[in-house]
């Protein structure tokens, strides 16, 4: 059976981007449909109650929106919507999650765009981190954080101390210059450089000469979680 299920309060700029995400994904697809963008996946062809494709399709959106925010600045938390069965006669009945149906009366004959916006990123290896997403805790732990908290300097650092301890200083290092690190993690640290929204409230040391913005403090775990996240995925080859 297919299901569609329309995604709550998505730009085109972010259909664009989750489009070429998903390209690299065997499971998950995404359309467009008269300004309307819906989620489907071959996950769900053996379901048959509404209640069940919204629990399935939940936890995935949230993985999908972490991946997204490691990839794309201000990517939004994507939330199911409506949720449309297609019958075998192509046509969709639509349903609250949850509620009861709302036949639309309408068949599948519309044009439906499979794919949108340039490739402007390079195909990467979806599917493997949605996997490590449903087995390994530490990245369901991170994912979490990205998805469910506010990224603000404590939050930030929490993610950043995550993977320090899973992928050590070493290996971080590999990845991202020590002064990039030292830049953030003074900065985190500093109540004198960026007042109330630093980790402590006394500070230790002098501020840095050059306190880093809280975007880039952003852009640098974004990065630093890609990083990861490939080690993570070459660790299991």
């Amino acid at each position: 059976m297919k299901w569609l299920v329309l995604l709550e309060d998505v730009e085109k700029s972010d259909f664009d981007n989750l489009s070429n995400l998903l390209r690299s994904s065997d499971e998950f697809s995404v359309i467009t449909e008269n300004s309307k963008y819906y989620l489907t996946s071959s996950r769900w062809e053996s379901l048959t109650n509404v209640s069940d494709v919204y629990w399935e399709a939940t936890k995935p959106l949230r993985d999908i929106s972490a991946v997204a925010r490691i990839k794309f600045t201000d990517f939004p938390l994507l939330k199911p919507d409506m949720i449309y069965e297609v019958d075998e006669e192509g046509k969709r009945h639509g349903r609250r999650a949850l509620s009861a149906t709302i036949n639309v009366g309408s068949s599948c004959s519309v044009s439906i765009q499979l794919e949108g916006g340039q490739d402007i990123i390079p195909i990467l290896e979806f599917d493997s981190w949605m996997k490590l997403a449903e087995e390994d805790e530490i990245v369901k732990n991170v994912f979490r954080q990205i998805t469910d908290f506010e990224h603000n300097w404590i939050n930030l650092y929490k993610v950043y101390e995550i993977v320090h301890k899973d992928a050590g200083k070493k290996k971080i290092e590999q990845w991202i210059t020590k002064d990039k690190i030292s830049q953030f993690t003074h900065t985190a640290n500093s109540q004198s450089a960026i007042g109330d929204d630093a980790r402590h409230g006394v500070d230790k040391h002098a501020p840095p000469k050059e306190p880093m913005s809280l975007y880039e403090a952003d852009a640098l775990i974004m990065t630093l979680l890609q990083k990861w996240l490939e080690w993570k995925c070459e660790q299991q080859k």
